[in-house]
């Protein structure tokens, strides 16, 4: 049926070309990337950078160590190679919506219709669109033919939007209610209309999106703790510097240390509170764990946010092609006695072989999975389209057999009045009250497109499929302490019906319209505090993860659609689908891709987080609890052992510090600990909170003073100075290395399971080995100042190695029976983070 309002001829050519140049190309806004230079420049500034940075520097100039100098140097420029390269990528994400505006598209100019191409359309144009044409800008329809838009990439909508002249239109009705209007990228899947351009490039909806891309993606909680912990580190080794340099300027004073041998050492211990090791740790941990992840179907873009799907407090899913498949499917029927329903829905349908109308391709398979089969050699005589305006579709095949199927008030009201008809009637709102959509088949036989008096057939009701793993999911994301909401576009009784289906409590569901005009406050606090939002637009998305995130959750946000892209991009971790039912658009700007799109995945990705987040924690642990153990041991030195000056040396530290720490890091960054990771639950105050900083220090006043120790006693024994030296690496080498099995326990050392770790025995042997080597071998051990010990040096450092975790083990159990809690629980957590 074809509905015209007065078509204008459309403008002339001079009038085009003066609005081409007023309003400009009908074109996204593109905004020039940044420089290699400037990208470089961006990581540099990050804290960690700066810290190997000048460690390096020192290093290589200050200390003259050049092979070291130079790792240091190394291990920056492979992280800010590594961050440049992430950063790139990610702007790509505006210039991938340029691919679904319409390269050409029809207007009217001068009262002909020719082809231009879609940058030169202006508003005032008027366009027409058929089957198959992409909008090439926002307009206001004038004509439509059976019209039907595919708008999901906007909406989130899987069944096509009708059109119809003088409908809903402008900035205060939703989207996806908006039937008089047409929207730049959108794909016409039936019919024909013709329209006039009211927006085009950076003012349509696409445009607005795009603009919502721009800016820089937040920084991911691991980002933010790394920036913190770099702080405090550059603190810390500041601190530890200047505290030598003034202890040992009472040693200059009386004549028993030279001036720049006490300043080289002050450069060293700062540089030693440095964990060098760290970066290299991280990375490396990160790198492996995207590869495992997608091995199980996560795909990550940006490797930061493997760590930040471990620490999600809140996942914001969308509903189409999350937790359903994004394919409509009849899911509830009611058929009157006798009547052939399925062979009429076979009749009134033009879907073929997959493709066409979404409710059509629904009602196709159910029909054929109800092993329905039209008549061989069946013709159709006539047909009119589904329209908006009718709200119905209806065929004429051989007898002659009218065949109508829409709107159940449409329908139902051309039906002979009767007990089956007022069933029907009765049975539509049970069926929209579980958010169905409910579709109603009738015939008669007769040739009249337009004839009352049909018989009913009976109803069916159509809804997105729920995905099977959904239910599941859902329950595993409770049971780890994830808050689950559901983000549609889709119409509220549809979005609480699913909620239920999956175990979301749905609650009140707010709506896009209910948070109009409410203020600031009022707004946030009714997002922070919803289950389920439907009849949401990108804007009111992009709102939302704004409100969790200012409250502290760390929000992880699923999507698909171009529509679902700036709060993708804005999130914590942006999670797209990599099937085809997603967009590059959703696929560009977020961190995480997912080959089918489920929420099962995702859990599955959270799992491998936490558990990469339990590791980063451990290396962390590791690494600053042995810094600062040194740092004791060397403090301490220079006031119990005015003769030694220093217990130390610089090269001691260094070698420490780059060659044997990273072997013990990198594996606790790739180390499998028992249990369900699921389990192992966000701390409050991120890697570097108060009770972490607690137990690090607890551990390396433990280790420092097990080590110095073991120097006092080879001093007692009567040992050279180089003797004495080499007694204090070795044992705090031998010491760290336990403390690897201490910082990756959930709860003891030497719990059930420990032995599975393999990754840290083999890092922890190897380890053992080389500093043996260097110990035992003279020539080996000469460039690094250490000469062979006695078997009684050897029994003292595999005493402090003993009792590392036995001690910690036992101030472990005396806190948490102080603190009334279970004990070891060293990375578990609850509750939102602080930021």
């Amino acid at each position: 049926m074809s509905i015209k309002a007065d078509t204008p001829a459309g403008l002339g050519d001079a009038e085009a070309a003066r609005l081409l140049d007023e309003y400009g190309p009908n074109e996204l806004p593109r905004s020039r990337p940044p420089t290699l230079p400037a990208r470089v420049a961006r990581q540099l500034a990050d804290p960690l950078s700066i810290l190997l940075l000048i460690a390096g520097l020192v290093t290589l100039l200050v200390l003259a160590e050049i092979p070291e100098g130079i790792a240091i140097l190394t291990i920056l420029v492979v992280n800010v190679a590594i961050g440049a390269g992430q950063e790139a990528k990610a702007d790509q994400a505006v210039r991938a919506l340029g691919t679904l505006s319409a390269p050409m598209a029809k207007v009217r100019r001068d009262g002909v219709t020719r082809r231009v191409p879609a940058a030169e359309v202006v508003p005032g144009d008027v366009i027409e669109v058929a089957a198959g044409d992409r909008v090439p800008a926002d307009a206001r329809v004038l004509e439509v033919s059976a019209l039907g838009v595919d708008e999901a990439m906007l909406t989130g909508e899987s069944q096509s939007a009708g059109k119809q002249v003088g409908g809903a239109g402008g900035p205060g009705v939703p989207l996806g209610d908006r039937d008089g209007e047409l929207f730049s990228g959108t794909l016409v899947v039936r019919g024909s209309a013709t329209a006039l351009v009211e927006r085009t490039g950076a003012a349509t909806e696409m445009g607005r999106i795009a603009g919502a891309l721009g800016g820089r993606q937040p920084k991911s909680p691991l980002e933010v703790d790394l920036a913190q912990a770099s702080r405090r580190i550059g603190l810390l080794a500041l601190a530890a510097g200047v505290v030598m340099v003034l202890l040992g300027l009472t040693r200059v004073s009386r004549g028993e240390a030279a001036l720049l041998d006490i300043v080289l050492a002050g450069v060293a211990l700062a540089i030693a509170a440095v964990p060098e090791s760290l970066a290299t740790a991280v990375t490396t941990a990160l790198a492996l764990g995207s590869q495992r992840m997608a091995r199980l179907g996560v795909i990550v873009r940006r490797l930061s946010a493997i760590e930040a799907l471990g620490a999600t407090t809140v996942i914001a899913s969308d509903k189409t092609g999350t937790l359903t498949t994004g394919r409509l499917a009849v899911v509830d029927q009611v058929p009157v006695a006798g009547a052939d329903l399925w062979r009429a829905a076979l009749r009134c349908n033009d879907a073929r072989d997959g493709l066409g109308d979404a409710v059509d391709v629904a009602l196709r398979a159910a029909a054929e999975r109800n092993g329905a089969r039209l008549p061989e050699g069946e013709r159709r005589l006539k047909a009119r389209p589904f329209d908006a305006e009718t709200r119905s579709m209806a065929v004429v095949t051989e007898g002659p057999l009218l065949t109508v199927k829409g709107a159940p008030e449409v329908v139902l009201a051309r039906c002979v009045p009767g007990e089956q008809t007022g069933r029907l009637m009765n049975a539509v709102t049970d069926l929209a009250r579980q958010g169905l959509r409910v579709l109603a088949l009738a015939e008669k036989e007769s040739d009249d497109l337009d004839a009352d008096g049909l018989r009913p057939l009976g109803l069916l009701g159509l809804r997105d499929e729920i995905r099977p793993s959904a239910l599941q999911a859902v329950a595993d994301c409770r049971a780890a302490g994830i808050r689950v909401m559901m983000v549609t576009g889709d119409h509220g009784d549809t979005a609480r019906a699913v909620a239920d289906e999956v175990g979301i409590e749905s609650g009140a569901v707010v709506t896009g319209a209910s948070l109009e005009g409410q203020s600031v406050a009022g707004r946030v606090g009714r997002l922070r505090g919803a289950s389920v939002l439907a009849r949401v637009d990108p804007a009111t998305k992009l709102d939302l993860v704004h409100a969790l995130r200012g409250s502290g959750e760390v929000v992880t946000m699923t999507g698909d659609g171009v529509n679902d892209a700036p709060a993708l991009r804005h999130a914590d971790v942006g999670v797209a689908m990599a099937g085809e039912e997603g967009t590059d658009v959703a696929r560009e700007a977020a961190a995480v891709v997912v080959t089918n799109g489920e929420l099962g995945t995702i859990v599955t990705g959270v799992r491998e987080g936490r558990r990469l987040r339990h590791n980063v924690t451990s290396m962390i642990g590791y690494l600053l609890t042995g810094n600062l153990a040194e740092i004791l041991l060397v403090l301490v030195g220079l006031i119990l052992w005015p003769d030694l000056i220093i217990p130390l040396l610089p090269v001691h530290l260094l070698w420490i510090n780059l060659a044997l720490d990273g072997i013990p890091a990198i594996a606790l960054g790739v180390d499998r600990p028992a249990g369900d990771p699921l389990a192992l639950r966000p701390q409050r105050g991120g890697l570097l909170s108060g009770a972490v900083l607690r137990r690090v220090g607890l551990r390396s006043l433990i280790v420092g003073l097990l080590v110095i120790a073991a120097v006092e006693a080879a001093r007692r024994m009567g040992w050279s100075d180089e003797q004495v030296r080499t007694q204090a690496v070795l044992a705090l080498v031998f010491a760290r290395l336990t403390l690897a099995y201490v910082v990756r326990a959930r709860r003891w050392t030497f719990e059930r399971g420990w032995w599975h770790g393999r990754t840290i025995t083999i890092a922890v042997v190897a380890t053992a080995l080389l500093q043996a080597l260097v110990t035992l071998v003279p020539f080996l051990g000469a460039p690094l100042a250490l000469v062979p010990l006695p078997a009684a040096g050897w029994a003292l450092a595999l005493g402090t190695a003993v009792l590392t975790p036995l001690l910690c083990d036992l101030v472990r159990w005396a806190v948490a029976s102080g603190a009334g809690a279970r004990p070891g629980r060293d990375h578990e957590g609850s509750g939102p983070r602080t930021r």
